[in-house]
Formats: structure tokens, C-alpha cells, sequence
């Protein structure tokens, strides 16, 4: 040290010179180097201490993390997130570079852009469900959650509950098959036999509509329920589920009323929103008092056709809307069983809706229950129809 302290003291000084006022320091290439160098190392020390918190959040986050900066090149990742650049850090690539997937690297720049996004995608053999949120210094921050144990998971279990109630179709057609045949011969049966049979036949019945309504919400969970969306005139399709629900809706003097624009078109299926519209208006037939009444709507709002099905019953209570939706749950489990419902016609239709591209909503209270379905509106008119649309009845 003792040969370097001259020449530092010297620099030192003709420094302070220069500070003062003097000439122009002149040092030697060395001091210059140093220089550089402790100023290289300030740099480096603010930034990390400026990453610092940083680092702890991202670490502390069990899924890949990281923080893509503006030129959309990660500028932090913790550890999940290197695990997917297996031999190299992540930090300094770009999501194209790091995942090989086109449609995350799609999300990267509309999120660079300020647009948050939300992708289910695969990288590799795994299942990732990315979330991509711009950050107030046009940062981004990257989420990707591996779900891979989870869909293979819920495919195990849709496969069983298919598998299921395909094996229980038979027996149960059996079963109901040989009840509806003794039941024929009414003369040949005690009273007490008779009733047994009676609800033997009824139950089998129930069973079937379990096991028809198992097998279409499998079918629908796993895209193997046909989706073919095309312009539908949304009259015509009303018009129907009215006319399956008449007779249940006759038998307890339930008006059922239409108001449904002639030429009024969504972007759906014909068959699915037939499905979805005959599930609503059975529903509020069965829960709604004898001698009122049940309304399906359409009208336009913005760039999406509403379909509304509603009624002036009773109302759910505001607890149970949040999961009114799930498979088998029942606002009340003893009303439900006396009507013979599965607890999964809402289910079935809250996927229908979706599958179609389409949003579904209830409100309901001491005036009734709402259903509003959005769905796209159709791009062409088609044409108008030949029953009667608005005020109409049954």
C-alpha cells in the first residue's frame, strides 16, 4: 500500500485543486480507472438495494414470478421462474425466449402496453395459468401458476362421473322399464303393491334425469358437447322453450309471458340456448305459486343481446346467489327433492352460457328472481319470424 500512497495523495490534491477552483486535475490512468470503477460500484450498490424488497417479494411467492421491464426483458425472477430456463437464469430473456409460447409472448406486449391479461395456456407437458399485470412504472409484473396436478385431477373426475352414469343408464332404464310394465296391469296389483311400484317408477325417474344431467355436464366440461355458433333469432328460440314448458306451466296456472323483438340475433348455438332457456323457465315454474306468472325478455344492450328470465315468486336470499351456480347446491334441499331436481340445471346452464361466449348473472328478491344472459350479438340481421314475438303467452 505504501507505493500507491504518494501518487493517491497527489491525486488527491490536485482534485481538491480543481474543486477549489483551479486547473484541470490531471491524473494518471490508473486514478481514472479507480474512478470508474468505485462509480461502477455505487451503481451496482444502489441497485441492489433498490431490488432488495424486490427480491424478497418475488421469492416469497410460491409460484413463477418475475418483473419484465419496459425494453420487455425480465429485470427480476425468483427461483420457479429460472426453473423454467433450465441452465440459465431467466433474468435477461424475454417471455418468447424463456416459454417458447406464442400466446404468453402476445400477453408480455399488450400488457408492456397497459392492457392486463390473463392466459390458460401449456409450456412443455405442464398447465399454466399466466397473469400478467402492468405496473405503474411500465413495468409488468408475470404470474404463472402451474396447475398441472389440478386439470389432470378435475379430467380424472370427469372421466369417473361420465364413465358412471354411462354404466348406470342401463340398470336404471331397466329398472323404470319393468316398474311402467307392472304398473300397466293396475288391476292385477294390491293397493300396497301398487304403490310401491309407484315410486319405484318414480325414483327410476329421477335417477335418469341425475344420470342424463351427469352425463351432460361431463360432456360439456370436456368440449365434447357440439358448440356450432351461428346468428340465431332469438324469437324463434324463446318460442320453443315456451312451448316445452306449457304443460308443466298449465297445470299450475302459470301465465308464461314473451317479449322478444321479430329479427333480434345473438351469436350462439340454436341447440344450447334452447337448453339453457328451457332450464330457466322449468325453474321458475317449479318455484314460482300456482296463478302467477314467469317473463322471458330479449333486448339489445351495446354490442350483446340480453335474454332475461324471470318471476315473481319468493326470491332467493342474498347468501345463497354467490353459489347458485355450483354443481348440487340448493337454495333448499328438501324443496328441491320434492320438485325432483338434480341440483344441476344451473350448473349446466352457467357452462352452456360460457361455452357460447356468453356471461350469466341472477338478482333476485322480495319481487322475484332475475336470470340475465349476454350473449355477442349476431353481425347480420337474420330473418323475421314467423310467430308472433312481443306479448306473446301461453
Amino acid at each position: 500500500m505504501a507505493l500507491f500512497r504518494d501518487p493517491v495523495l497527489a491525486a488527491v490534491r490536485a482534485l481538491e485543486e480543481e474543486a477549489a477552483g483551479g486547473p484541470r486535475a490531471d491524473l494518471p490512468p490508473a486514478m481514472e480507472t479507480l474512478a470508474a470503477l468505485l462509480l461502477d460500484r455505487e451503481s451496482r450498490l444502489r441497485t441492489i438495494e433498490r431490488e432488495q424488497p424486490e427480491r424478497e417479494l418475488l421469492g416469497a411467492i410460491p409460484d413463477a414470478a418475475g418483473l419484465l421491464s419496459r425494453d420487455g426483458r425480465f429485470r427480476l425472477t425468483n427461483k420457479a421462474m429460472d426453473w423454467l430456463a433450465p441452465g440459465v437464469r431467466a433474468v435477461g430473456l424475454t417471455v418468447s425466449e424463456l416459454t417458447r409460447n406464442a400466446e404468453l409472448a402476445e400477453a408480455a406486449r399488450r400488457a408492456l402496453e397497459g392492457t392486463p391479461k390473463r392466459v390458460e395456456t401449456e409450456i412443455g407437458d405442464r398447465s399454466f395459468v399466466g397473469t400478467l399485470s402492468p405496473l405503474k412504472l411500465g413495468e409488468v409484473l408475470v404470474l404463472l401458476r402451474d396447475v398441472s396436478e389440478q386439470r389432470r385431477a378435475e379430467a380424472t373426475r370427469r372421466d369417473f362421473v361420465a364413465n358412471a352414469s354411462h354404466e348406470l343408464r342401463t340398470p336404471v332404464s331397466a329398472i323404470a322399464g319393468a316398474a311402467e310394465t307392472l304398473l300397466a296391469d293396475a288391476g292385477a296389483q294390491p293397493p300396497q303393491a301398487r304403490m310401491f311400484l309407484e315410486m319405484i317408477a318414480r325414483n327410476a325417474e329421477r335417477l335418469a334425469r341425475l344420470t342424463r344431467d351427469l352425463l351432460d355436464l361431463s360432456r360439456i366440461e370436456s368440449r365434447q358437447w357440439p358448440i356450432a355458433l351461428q346468428p340465431v333469432e332469438i324469437a324463434l328460440v324463446v318460442q320453443r322453450a315456451v312451448e316445452a314448458c306449457a304443460e308443466p306451466a298449465r297445470r299450475k296456472s302459470i301465465e308464461l309471458r314473451v317479449d322478444a323483438p321479430p329479427g333480434l340475433a345473438a351469436r350462439a348455438d340454436p341447440r344450447a340456448l334452447e337448453h339453457v332457456l328451457v332450464n330457466l323457465l322449468d325453474n321458475a315454474v317449479k318455484y314460482t305459486p300456482e296463478g302467477s306468472r314467469a317473463t322471458v325478455e330479449a333486448s339489445v344492450a351495446d354490442d350483446a343481446v340480453v335474454v332475461a328470465v324471470s318471476d315473481n315468486g319468493p326470491g332467493i336470499e342474498r347468501h345463497h346467489l354467490a353459489r347458485i351456480f355450483e354443481r348440487f347446491y340448493r337454495v333448499d334441499p328438501g324443496r328441491s327433492r320434492d320438485s325432483g331436481g338434480t341440483g344441476l340445471g344451473l350448473a349446466i346452464v352457467k357452462h352452456l352460457v360460457q361455452a357460447q361466449g356468453g356471461e350469466i348473472s341472477v338478482e333476485s328478491g322480495a319481487a322475484g328472481t332475475r336470470f340475465r344472459i349476454r350473449l355477442p350479438r349476431a353481425g347480420t340481421p337474420v330473418g323475421v319470424a314467423s310467430q308472433p314475438g312481443t306479448g306473446a303467452t301461453s
